[in-house]
């Protein structure tokens, strides 16, 4: 483990290099989670709800224009 820090931490360039990579894998992580929860979730409750229009957002209401 000390071998591995230590080239790591070797230099800039390596440890920007392990950054990115690392935060490469943790967003993937991420993601899979984030897709399974939201899988799950559409599974169980439905897209979208009755009361929405078919983006999920609450449909307009005409009302009169006083503008003019």
């Amino acid at each position: 483990m000390v071998e591995f820090l230590k080239y790591v931490f070797g230099g800039f360039w390596m440890w920007l290099g392990f950054v990115i990579v690392v935060g490469m894998i943790l967003n993937f992580i991420f993601r899979l989670y984030n897709r399974a929860l939201r899988h799950r979730s559409l599974m169980k409750h439905g897209y979208p709800p009755e009361h929405c229009d078919a983006d999920g957002d609450f449909p307009h209401i005409n009302e009169p224009n006083d503008d003019y």
